[in-house]
């Protein structure tokens, strides 16, 4: 992503590569392991024979050619022994019809605990995630509902979450050669409005909307974040934007513009404020991108994404004139479509998001405690939101390669909208409580929760 394609360095990752995958093999095909885990491997072996493919068209090195020519066959050679028939792509229409005859437990009752307070460090035991979750979801599924109703009678269509965010992409498509430019266009607009409201950004901040480079295009399907050169003068952000259709579903502008705020305004936001010590002074340590860094960066972007919607539905009902930022923002959207319709289509986004990342905590836990197969899982988050089979595969099953990150989102974003509400309740102000926030850097959740708590409570 940083540096390209240089033959000296791949040589050397290439190397390393096979004999951890030969090690790791020899120790592995010791144990018969769940369809649910052998059909991830499966569908895993294409992505990296993607990447490999990418360096291979883009090399003329002899040497590396060589090396990827071996790497490969130890890609094939590690995946063998674990393949499951028929999966290739890991696409809900491979994958769903083998879990349905084979389904199983995962097997990872005993480790998952573990993993949730090792590399995550939640406070919550896995029956308190997924009380806190079922909780979350009987609250706030109503209002996702109460958006797809108010939609489906604008579109004329029947009310189901699928139907209206497939006639939401219709109506408000954006073309893969417009992406970039309406990407970059919404940032504009965006930028002093989230400044004034919500989030101050370092004078040192430096995003660069980028197309996804072919080769990470099988694991970015629409959009995300990076961050480099964090421990230097120079921390910079690349905004992927995916345009390729083969790979990216359709794009709708709502769909856009709540992935510059989930992306950008929080992410990017975290990333350069912690790296220029901007409002806090984080440790060394607290800089570094390790897994505990989720549970934090993914809870400032969960939330901003609440705020946001908030603002916009403030912005639009003032009735005195706006000043020329916000007025920018909501020409911007007037641009789109009816400013009414418009909000509420990116309302009714934010809401199906949280819905999914409810429902994610709840299988996470489910599935890794033994308590549903995926199907079975699957099945009854169907039955429970009307959401589509397909969409919960994608957004539940598809996370079991990272078991106990799935709950990142919501665990630490709603204990955030808590800290929140107490610092303003003590007379901070929501910009100075967000910005010190995202300054903080990546520390173990429970120290930043502690942190915040002391934030919060001290006098203004």
């Amino acid at each position: 992503m940083k540096e390209g394609i240089k033959a000296e360095h791949f040589l050397s990752l290439a190397s390393h590569a096979k004999k951890a995958l030969e090690v790791s093999k020899e120790r592995l095909i010791r144990t018969e392991w769940p369809i649910e885990i052998r059909a991830i491997t499966s569908y895993g072996e294409n992505s990296l024979l993607g990447i490999l493919a990418t360096i291979r068209h883009q090399t003329e090195n002899k040497s590396l050619l060589k090396e990827l020519t071996e790497l490969e066959q130890v890609v094939h050679n590690y995946v063998e022994p674990f393949h499951v028939e028929g999966v290739k792509e890991g696409s809900f229409e491979e994958v769903f019809p083998v879990l349905e005859r084979e389904e199983g437990d995962i097997r990872r009752k005993e480790i998952y605990p573990k993993l949730l307070k090792d590399l995550y460090d939640y406070p919550e035991t896995p029956n308190q995630i997924e009380n806190k979750a079922l909780g979350w979801l009987e609250e706030e599924l109503p209002e996702l509902m109460e958006a797809t109703r108010k939609l489906a009678d604008i579109y004329d269509i029947e009310s189901r979450v699928e139907f209206v965010a497939d006639e939401m992409t219709k109506r408000r498509n954006v073309e893969g050669s417009e992406i970039l430019t309406v990407v970059s266009t919404m940032r504009e607009k965006l930028m002093k409005v989230v400044e004034n409201y919500l989030v101050k950004v370092t004078p040192i901040y430096d995003t660069r909307v980028v197309e996804t480079p072919p080769y990470l295009a099988s694991l970015i399907t629409s959009a995300a974040a990076d961050w480099f050169n964090t421990l230097t003068d120079e921390p910079f952000n690349l905004f992927f934007v995916t345009t390729d259709p083969k790979r990216s579903a359709p794009l709708s502008a709502p769909d856009l513009l709540t992935s510059i705020i989930h992306e950008e305004y929080g992410h990017c936001i975290n990333h350069s404020n912690s790296a220029t010590n901007f409002a806090a002074k984080p440790r060394l340590i607290e800089l570094l991108d390790t897994t505990l860094a989720s549970s934090i960066t993914e809870a400032i972007s969960f939330f901003r994404e609440t705020e946001f919607i908030s603002l916009l539905k403030q912005l639009a009902r003032r009735k005195e004139e706006l000043p020329p930022d916000e007025k920018g923002l909501l020409d911007s959207l007037r641009a789109i479509g009816d400013l009414d319709t418009v909000i509420l289509e990116t309302e009714f986004l934010v809401m199906e998001w949280r819905v999914l990342r409810f429902i994610r905590a709840i299988g996470d836990v489910r599935i890794n405690m033994g308590k549903q197969s995926a199907i079975e899982f699957i099945n009854w988050a169907h039955e429970r939101t009307g959401l589509s089979k397909k969409m919960l595969y994608n957004e539940v099953f598809t996370f079991q390669d990272s078991p106990a990150y799935a709950p990142c989102y919501c665990m630490a974003g709603e204990e955030l909208r808590k800290l929140q509400a107490l610092a303003v309740g003590r007379g901070k102000s929501v910009t100075d409580f967000n910005t010190y926030v995202s300054s903080m850097g990546y520390p173990p959740r429970t120290v930043y929760e502690e942190r915040l708590r002391e934030y919060a409570m001290s006098a203004v």
